[in-house]
């Protein structure tokens, strides 16, 4: 009863939250809600297929329609917990991504939980509905460390609007050409990539490891691991506002096979860098 009583609470404070439409960053926040409620009310499979839409990819590892991936699930799989640290909304309010720790359990009873961080895309459907454009995560052991909270709304919400087709792809252009002149330089000089492409706070997620959250922290890990990524582009996507995007890819590390996420933010300079980047190694 004292189960039903809690979850019968959040519901409320879901819905009140809906209410009082959420603005800016928070719109992120409550589709995360929304799904983690989801989860709890029909379980792991229903929940992916109530936030996915047809475009949807999910990496399980590698990229495919998650769609068509979780109609093929059994409907027991599992139990899934997400809690944001990093969010960011772009400027149109049509595009953004949340990341941090996740939980999982093999079914609601169970005593292990399974520990890793995620990332995820979201984007504004046409009826104005947040829909999951893109889900990855990197299993590791129990965090040790907590992350700071950091959701971002855009402090000035101006931008150009464009509505031709063939404009759009040419900005979407600019972000894979930017990975690709990353992914050109990583093959020369790791360092020099890290140094030219990496903000302050970016953040890497790799799998066995706990996030890293800072260009330094990143670059040291790089370094002490030995590895050395190459990497090859296969598709971007960017905000209608054109100030973030993400790219993905496939990638070979130490002759192991990954796929990678890159998410993209244009600087004052008009200059792209990358401020989180994920890598999920093929079975």
């Amino acid at each position: 009863m004292k189960k039903v009583f809690s979850f019968l609470c959040a519901i409320v404070l879901y819905t009140s939250s809906f209410a009082q439409a959420p603005e800016g960053v928070d719109q992120l926040i409550a589709a995360e809600n929304y799904f983690n409620l989801k989860v709890q009310e029909k379980g792991l499979k229903k929940a992916f297929i109530s936030v996915s839409d047809n475009n949807t990819i999910a990496f399980r590892p590698s990229p495919l329609l998650a769609l068509k991936y979780y109609k093929e699930q059994p409907d027991s799989i599992g139990y899934l917990r997400l809690n944001p640290v990093l969010a960011k909304i772009s400027k149109s309010n049509d595009w953004g991504f949340t990341a941090g720790p996740y939980t999982y359990k093999q079914s609601e009873s169970d005593d292990r939980s399974f520990y890793g961080t995620y990332i995820s895309v979201w984007k504004k459907n046409n009826r104005g509905v947040w829909r999951l454009a893109m889900d990855a995560g990197v299993a590791h052991k129990k965090p040790v460390k907590t992350i700071p909270k950091k959701f971002i709304t855009p402090s000035d919400a101006s931008y150009i609007h464009q509505k031709s087709d063939k404009r759009l792809q040419q900005r979407e252009d600019i972000v894979y050409s930017s990975d690709k002149l990353m992914s050109t330089i990583m093959k020369a000089d790791n360092k020099i990539a890290q140094t030219e492409f990496l903000t302050e706070d970016s953040w890497l997620l790799f799998p066995g490891f706990e996030p890293m959250t800072n260009k330094k922290a990143i670059m040291e890990f790089w370094k002490k691991q030995g590895y050395k990524a190459l990497t090859y582009p296969i598709k971007a996507d960017r905000s209608v506002s054109g100030e973030i995007a993400y790219t993905y890819g496939t990638s070979t590390i130490l002759a192991k096979k990954y796929n990678y996420i890159r998410v993209w933010e244009v600087q004052p300079n008009y200059k792209w860098n990358v401020i989180v980047e994920v890598f999920t190694e093929e079975l």
